[in-house]
């Protein structure tokens, strides 16, 4: 079967489960943020990481996974529910732990590597962090808070970008976007994508929240729009970084959990930064 038509059916599968799960919200959607956390971050890890190196005990105890690998992703998904229930003194908690473990890890490993203390903390930030605003936003509290379900609208918003930028891309793509870190993505498909997350914001705004300036909805949807596109960007290079296509095949015609989040995850941050900044003012 084609690869797009797979990746069109399990969208049309896959997208109205995750907003099911959003509109149920709480500890539901924080289960989907936590379970998809986990496989970002596990994606995250095997990019990095040298298989070569023989298995030791631990890691034949652990059924294949070595204690390295179990400590960062326990860690990487508590800070998905620290952010969820607001504990953020946790969450700091946790990444003083897990820089320390690194740390340890690093300086008793035969072979040293300390840019991959970086690398690790990175992905906290990264691929964690994201997802635990992303829960927080679709909690009870914020959704009173902020008049708006902003982890739906962040969601609907970056697959619109995915989407048209793709398509836009196969259809009018002649200038490459940038060649070096993914030669396929191209101008005519990044500004397609972009057009469209603006209009379908302003149809959000229209028919859904008109109580909101126009204004209001134009900034998030550009904010969206951009830092959807640089995410998914980001990615790339990380994937060209290690020169593989896809961070795994776990989702048919969409390669890895990573692939299919990466756009939410620069997204994501910059939305509850912009909503955090104007409840201040």
């Amino acid at each position: 079967m084609n690869n797009t038509v797979v990746r069109v059916i399990v969208g049309v599968i896959g997208i109205p489960l995750i907003i099911i799960s959003a509109m149920l919200g709480n500890e539901i959607f924080l289960a989907f943020c936590v379970i998809m956390a986990f496989f970002c971050m596990n994606e995250f890890y095997n990019l990095f990481e040298k298989p070569h190196h023989p298995p030791g005990e631990l890691t034949r105890w652990f059924g294949g996974i070595s204690l390295h690998k179990t400590v960062f992703l326990i860690i990487s998904t508590l800070v998905v529910v620290c952010f969820y229930y607001e504990r953020f003194n946790y969450a700091i908690i946790l990444y003083f732990v897990m820089f320390v473990f690194l740390i340890v890890s690093e300086v008793f490993k035969e072979e040293k590597h300390f840019e991959a203390v970086g690398t690790w903390l990175l992905s906290i930030v990264y691929i964690s962090t994201p997802f635990g605003l992303l829960s927080l936003m679709d909690s009870s509290r914020m959704l009173a808070f902020n008049g708006a379900n902003y982890a739906i609208i962040c969601l609907v918003l970056v697959w619109v970008s995915d989407t048209f930028a793709f398509f836009g891309g196969k259809l009018f793509g002649k200038h490459k976007l940038a060649e070096r870190i993914s030669p396929k993505k191209t101008w005519e498909g990044s500004i397609i994508g972009f057009l469209f997350t603006m209009f379908s914001g302003v149809v959000i705004w229209k028919f859904i929240y008109p109580d909101f300036t126009v204004w209001h909805w134009l900034s998030v949807t550009i904010i969206i729009g951009f830092f959807a596109q640089l995410g998914d960007l980001f990615e790339s290079n990380l994937k060209r970084s290690v020169k593989v296509k896809d961070s795994s095949n776990l989702i048919p015609g969409h390669g890895g959990a990573l692939d299919r989040f990466d756009s939410i995850l620069f997204a994501v941050p910059a939305l509850y930064i912009f909503l955090y900044l104007k409840s201040t003012m």
